[in-house]
This record gives structure tokens, sequence and C-alpha cells, in this order.
């Protein structure tokens, strides 16, 4: 897009100069009142200037009183030449305003001022009608049809430019929408595959082996205990994944298995049944799980309940024990809400117990 700009300034700049100071300067010897001339033609490349500041990095949008003053330079702009022009200067460069107004005009159109671009235009032909009726001569509408072309091809001209920008724009969005919803879902793709060679590394590393053990061993064996403890942090393990898989990323895990070494006990249940893949999960669900790694460290040895509800658009978190942890997690909760996560997080918290809601920010995360 830079290189568009540029080179519409350039053409721009070409445009103002041969059709301004080029033709203008030297028919001046034709004007009646030579400095009304110059003034004019100075006061118009003034406003194109500003009417073409977008291509020089300025911002697009225009104010409606800046609007109406640019709009009304190029009638100006008539009334002070074409009245103190002989007749026979008229289809002559000495009559350069139609042709270098016209950058105005098309400016206005593209920073969407359309009914001030009409109106200059109007009033710009009305300028040139009322000086040729007023002239009189055998061809009158030949006249007028002649001056009012460049206003006819700039402001066609400018639409078709407004119309292209305007889909361009559009394709360009979509295609950037397009590319993103492609990326998110190749991360995400790509996140699932990690995870369940994660997991199938740990079945193959833990859990089999110690399937393996517990069938070999004993009821008497005297690493029966520590082989009963093992197997019940396996079970909860595959419990998790089997339950909440969609709760669960690689921190989540490691933020679970460490709480549950502390001695908390810590329950993560997907209840949404056939909705479970619902549209803005790509959202709602990884601001879930990046909100409760912090949850998971800062709970201490209470009891953590996490839960997607039958709806789909809810998770909710309850804690249980001591004050001192159920005021740690809902300070984690409450600093991951201010981290502009697409949440919406509702606390509701007593002396020994806490319960937060969460759910997909209005107009981000789903």
């Amino acid at each position: 897009m830079k290189g568009v700009r540029r080179a519409c300034a350039i053409g721009a700049g070409i445009w103002l100069t041969t059709h301004g100071p080029l033709p203008a300067l030297p028919t001046l010897e034709q004007h009646r009142h030579p400095a009304l001339a110059v003034l004019a033609l100075v006061v118009v490349l003034a406003g194109s200037v500003v009417a073409v500041r977008p291509l020089r990095g300025g911002p697009t949008a225009l104010g409606a009183p800046a609007a109406v003053v640019l709009a009304a330079l190029p009638p100006l702009a008539g009334l002070a030449v074409m009245p103190f022009l002989p007749v026979e200067a008229w289809r002559t460069h000495a009559n350069w305003w139609p042709g270098l107004s016209q950058v105005l005009v098309a400016a206005l159109v593209v920073r969407r001022r359309w009914a001030p671009a009409l109106a200059s235009e109007l009033a710009s032909a009305a300028v040139l009608t009322g000086c040729v009726l007023a002239a009189g001569g055998p061809h009158r509408a030949m006249d007028v049809a002649a001056l009012n072309q460049p206003a006819l091809v700039w402001f066609t001209a400018s639409l078709g430019v407004r119309f292209v920008f305007d889909r361009t724009a559009r394709e360009v969005e979509r295609y950037e929408a397009d590319a993103a919803r492609a990326a998110a879902a190749q991360a995400a793709s790509a996140a699932r595959a990690s995870s369940a060679r994660l997991r199938r590394d740990e079945l193959e590393r833990d859990t089999v082996p110690l399937l393996r053990r517990v069938a070999a061993a004993a009821v008497d064996d005297a690493t029966w205990p520590q082989l009963s403890l093992q197997a019940r942090r396996a079970e909860r393990q595959l419990r998790d994944d089997l339950r909440a898989r969609a709760l669960l990323d690689d921190g989540v895990r490691r933020e679970l298995h460490a709480a549950r070494e502390r001695g908390c006990h810590v329950d993560v249940i997907d209840d949404r049944g056939s909705v479970a893949a619902g549209p803005g999960d790509e959202g709602f669900l990884p601001a879930v799980r990046t909100l409760l790694r912090p949850a998971l460290a800062a709970c201490g040895t209470a009891r953590f309940t996490a839960r997607l509800s039958p709806g789909g658009r809810l998770a909710t978190v309850s804690v249980d024990g001591s004050p001192a942890a159920v005021r740690a997690v809902a300070a984690a909760v409450r600093s991951a809400a201010l981290r502009e996560l697409p949440l919406e997080v509702d606390v509701d918290l007593h002396s020994g117990s806490l319960w937060a809601e969460l759910r997909p920010a209005s107009g981000g995360g789903g």
C-alpha cells in the first residue's frame, strides 16, 4: 500500500504542476486581474495539498467543515479566473481551473465526502454555464459540454477508484481473517497432536509399566502401598483426560500435578456433551486454561473444582479451603482477568470458599 500511495502522490504532484503553475503563470497577461488569478492558484494548490494528505501518511477521515471549505474552492477559483478572461481564452490553458481543481473533488470522493464533492462539481458547472450564457455565441451548448469535460471524467473516475479501494479492502480483510483462522486451526491441530504425543509418551513411560508392576505384585507385597498410591495418581491423570481434555494443556497439567502433590484435591470436568466443539471455543477455552494455571498454583491444599457447564459458554471454578488459600485463588483469578483475557469473570468470595464464573467477553473470545 505504501507503494500505491507513493505512486498516487507523485501522480497528483505532476497533475497539480502541469495544470497549475505551468499553464497559469505564462498566461497571466490575458487575465484582467493577474493578482486575483495568482491568489486563486495558490489557494487551490494549498487546498489540494491538504486534500491529498492521506497519500503522505495522514488520516483519511475528513470533517464536514473541512470538506465544505475544500468543496467551495473550485467554484470560487472559477469566479476568480473565468469572468476576467477573454472568451477566446476559455478553452485554452489560461482557463486552468476546471482541470486543476479536480484533484480537490477526487480527494473528497475518495475520502467519502460524496455530497460536498458533488455540490462542488455542480457549483463549478454553474459558474461555467453562467459565463458561457452571459457571453452568448453560436455554440453555447458545445462550449458548456467541453468546459465541463474534466468534471465528468474526474468525478466518475474517482467514484470508480473509491469502489475498487473498498472492494480491495474487503477482500484483504476477508483474506486476513481466513489466514488467521487457518493459522489458528493449524496451531490448534499442532497443539492437539503434541498433547496426544505427550499423553502417549506418559502412558508408555509411566502408566503401562505401573500396570505391569501392579499385575505382577501380590497383595502382601511390600511395595503394594506405594504401587497403590502411584496407581491412584495415574488414575486421576487418565480421568482428567477422559473427563475434561478441553480444560487441559501442558501448563494446566503441570499445575494439576503440582497441586495434587501438595495434597490438593482437584477435579476438572467437562459437562458440555454434544456442544463440546461449539463456535468460539478457540478463544474462550484457551483463556479459561490461561486463568486456571495461576488459580491452581495459588490453591495450596484446598479442594479445587473446574467445570465446563452443559451450555458450553460458561466455566466455573469452586474452591473450598482455608481463608488464606481462598483469598490467594481469588487474587490469582482477578489478576488473570486484568490481563485482558477475553473473559468476563464474576467472583463470589466467602471466608472459606470461592465461586467464580467465567464467560466469553462481549465482542471477544466468543
